[in-house]
């Protein structure tokens, strides 16, 4: 059998360390990781290899040449242009005429593939994919088997929501050359994202076989520390070029340690390193071929690579040093640095924890680099959680962050491209703006200033001029916090494409940096409200809202909104009573008793004064709380169960909000003739299924309404307008709606999960219920006689949503329990397993 390895990869994500030299040739423990593969090849008798190159091609083929050196033999596949997994095997057609194994370059592993091989040939399957479960499924392929190994499903790098197992996609298959038949050559091609799915569709054999050998996809910085030091503690088989001396120290014959050095394992020296005397090598530690520690130097959990000096009384802690650094006397690495090939570090210089340094870079002497240097920083998991772009001002979100994020949304379009931004009152938003245009500007990216404007309105002035937008607020929730929200050209929040590559070039610092006579240009537009205002008012039924005379009472939480609901307002004839009515920056913290005692004053007030309804918008303009003509505030389930049944009354159609929501809206809907359609239950996932032409309402379940016969944005302005309208036209109230709610009982559960352990549950579920009615929208919601139990991963938090919707109040709280105790079952089961998560 043969054997192709992919090796054409370009490895952004770890640079600097690939900067200089493509992912296959990374060392890793003494050997380039593509060397490990070829080994790993050869010990199954996988003595014919074909390797596929692209990136960086010619530095592959000038170290393995023929392969000769490896005990193979090596030949090579050359895509002129990246053509996808598949693609680029294809182009090895030729040379593959039987059954062949396809590996990957850029990955340790020790999987058994002659074990692989045969359950291949048992199944008589036309694809084998090797599968490996792993605590982390997000950057991953996922995969649903049946008992007998047969593929069921798979989705390309999940969101939480969509795990529906842990089974990762190696990248190793077993296949047949009759897969060749399935796509065309010179076609971009992927085995998991094309492929395998046509070849489910059309019936043939494919099946997941489930290793227990190691495998690590070395994608991240923290993947490649954790891939060295396994093979220095043996956990992968793996064969290391050095003698062994003790129970965990590799010493290559041609080192040098003097007498005098300590070496504490697991550790290895290479060949031509020299260790001198009164140095301490605390492992596990790797040495690079050549590479002198001088005197004094204590190096811990670290990674050097060939060819550098570490100099006298140096200190490195977890850093990862690659090609030619000189690290000059008294310097100090911390925790998760990385140096670029050929940087010099000057003599007492401090690098700081998670600090990256790209090539050809000197630091002077005695230096402190809290920064990267170019363009970096350090940030969490993503960029992204599922409500956007937010953090703590001046801490989390700093100008520096702010500006370095806005040359990566530059970097994302072309030179000259028009961004538009917004803000809101704060000074916070203000500071934080200015930061993130002066980035964006630096990127070549003209800026299109449009001042202060709610969220909504942002979002419609994008939608309606077609350009991307970023807007930049206080959060509503904590004046200590700042969120960014980045839209598209139809306003609505960029896509997780978009966010990747977003995040992909942030992080890697692969960011824009344009000439002085390139820069872009910045231009100010005010009073851009007056469209949306003008829009809004054609929209409505003026002669029926105006002969209702409604009295209304606005809480405007001195928002924006307060600039434009007035003159709206004003045009139907209400008779306004406004509270907190003047635009202004809110700083202190208010809690939640606080804020809910707000809401049953203004619901007081409500009732005192006659009024048709009582809103309260938050101060971004985009959410808000209603108040019937008792005083009475509406929750947000009921309101929104209130606004789908007085909307679906005057107009059939479908409304969307998030699957988390309860029975009763598909009883509401079904009574008047419509459909009710679950959501994922991110508010972002809400507005882009609210593009459906039959949608009427959206809402996230949390106060935010959409209405796509106006814009895609949760609106609380032209919430209000609407609400207004529909009950002028209707004759009805928000208390006699809120009594037509049907009764259901609505019970939700939540249980604690390591973030190594969801993907886990996700598979439990998925064969628990293989052969059921399921729902995959988000997590899993398995339908039962009178309602359904949805079981969803948070993905913020380390959590799993649990939650039931039914007729019976016991049926729904013994569902919540039975589950609730399935995910703590699975996590107690992986406990003892499960490694400790440190975030960052």
């Amino acid at each position: 059998m043969k054997a192709v390895v992919m090796a054409g990869g370009e490895g952004s994500r770890l640079r600097p360390l690939t900067s200089r030299q493509p992912k296959p040739l990374v060392p890793v423990a003494g050997r380039p990781i593509m060397e490990h593969i070829l080994l790993h090849l050869r010990r199954h008798q996988l003595r014919e290899v074909v390797a596929t190159v692209q990136y960086l091609g010619s530095s592959i083929r000038n170290y393995f040449g023929d392969g000769s050196e490896q005990g193979i033999a090596l030949t090579y596949s050359v895509e002129d242009s990246p053509l996808g997994t598949a693609g680029s095997v294809m182009l090895a057609r030729q040379q593959l005429n039987e059954t062949f194994a396809v590996i990957s370059g850029d990955s340790l592993t020790d999987i058994d593939l002659g074990a692989a091989a045969r359950f291949h040939r048992e199944r008589k399957a036309i694809a084998t994919i090797v599968l490996k479960p792993v605590p982390n499924p997000l950057e991953y392929g996922v995969v649903v088997v049946d008992e007998g190994g047969a593929v069921q499903r798979f989705i390309e790098k999940p969101s939480w929501g969509e795990v529906i197992s842990d089974l990762a996609n190696t990248g190793i298959y077993i296949l047949d050359p009759a897969v060749f038949d399935y796509f065309r050559a010179g076609e971009v091609t992927d085995w998991s994202g094309d492929v395998f799915p046509k070849l489910l569709k059309e019936g043939e054999p494919v099946f997941g076989w489930i290793s227990d050998g190691y495998w690590e996809d070395v994608g991240s910085h923290a993947a490649y520390v954790k891939a060295n030091f396994d093979c220095l503690e043996g956990k992968v088989k793996v064969q290391i070029p050095g003698d062994r001396v003790g129970e965990s120290v590799w010493i290559h014959e041609d080192a040098e340690v003097e007498r005098g050095a300590r070496v504490d394992g697991p550790a290895l020296i290479c060949s031509g390193a020299k260790v001198r005397a009164g140095s301490w090598i605390n492992g596990p530690c790797v040495i690079g071929p050549y590479t002198t520690v001088d005197s004094g130097v204590k190096i811990s959990n670290s990674i050097i690579w060939d060819h550098s000096y570490i100099g006298l009384n140096s200190r490195l802690r977890g850093a990862v040093v690659c090609r030619s650094v000189t690290v000059k006397n008294g310097s100090l690495l911390e925790e998760g640095s990385v140096l670029g090939s050929d940087v010099v570090i000057g003599a007492g210089s401090t690098v700081n924890p998670n600090v990256r340094i790209w090539p050809n870079k000197e630091v002077e002497p005695g230096a402190v680099v809290h920064e990267s240097i170019i363009w970096a920083g350090s940030w969490k998991r993503g960029l992204f959680s599922s409500f956007g772009l937010n953090g703590l001002v001046n801490i989390e979100i700093t100008p520096e962050f702010a500006s370095r994020l806005g040359a990566a949304i530059g970097a994302l379009s072309p030179k000259g491209t028009e961004i538009a931004f917004s803000r809101d009152y704060t000074r916070s938003a203000r500071m934080i703006g200015r930061a993130l245009m002066s980035g964006l500007i630096s990127a070549g990216t003209n800026v299109i200033d449009l001042s202060v404007l709610p969220a909504p309105i942002a979002r419609y002035w994008a939608r309606h001029n077609h350009i991307s937008a970023v807007q930049v607020q206080t959060s509503p929730v904590d004046p200590r916090s700042v969120d960014i929200r980045i839209f598209d050209d139809h306003g609505l929040d960029i896509d997780k494409r978009s966010e990747r590559r977003l995040e992909g070039l942030f992080f890697r610092e692969d960011i824009r940096r344009v000439s002085h006579y390139e820069m872009g240009r910045i231009t100010r537009r005010d009073g851009q409200w007056e469209r949306y205002i003008a829009d809004v008012i054609a929209k409505l039924d003026l002669e029926t809202v105006r002969s209702a005379a409604f009295k209304v009472l606005v809480d405007y939480n001195n928002g924006a909104a307060a600039v434009v609901l007035p003159r709206i307002l004003q045009e139907m004839n209400c008779t306004v009573i406004p509270l907190n009515a003047s635009p202004a920056e809110v700083v202190k913290e208010q809690d939640d008793a606080t804020f809910k005692a707000q809401l049953q004053e203004m619901g007081v007030i409500t009732a005192a004064v006659k009024a048709k309804i009582g809103v309260f918008i938050d101060t971004p303009g985009e959410r808000c709380f209603l108040v019937d003509e008792a005083g009475n505030v509406l929750d947000h389930a009921s309101a929104f169960a209130s606004l789908t049944r007085l909307t679906l009354g005057e107009r059939t159609g479908m409304v969307l909000g998030p699957a988390s929501s309860s029975l009763a809206f598909t009883m509401i809907a079904d009574e008047l003739d419509s459909r009710f359609v679950p959501t994922k239950i991110t508010p972002v996932a809400v507005l882009r299924s609210a593009q459906h032409a039959e949608a009427v309402l959206a809402s996230d379940g949390a106060g935010g309404y959409c209405w796509p016969d106006f814009a895609l944005s949760f609106d609380a302005v032209i919430t209000t307008v609407r609400v207004l309208e529909l009950l002028a036209k209707t004759g009805g109230s928000l208390g006699a709606l809120r009594s037509q709610i049907p009764v259901v009982a609505h019970r939700s559960a939540v249980e604690f999960c390591p973030w190594d352990i969801k993907g886990r549950v996700m598979r439990t579920m998925m064969e628990k219920h293989l052969k059921d009615r399921v729902d995959l929208t988000d997590g899993v919601k398995v339908f039962v006689e009178g309602g359904w139990v949805l079981v969803v991963p948070d993905a913020d938090r380390p959590e799993y949503h649990i939650i039931a919707s039914t007729l019976d109040a016991r049926r729904s709280e013994r569902l919540v329990d039975e589950y609730a105790q399935l995910v703590r079952s699975v996590v107690a089961e992986a406990a003892p397993r499960a490694e400790a998560v440190v975030e960052t």
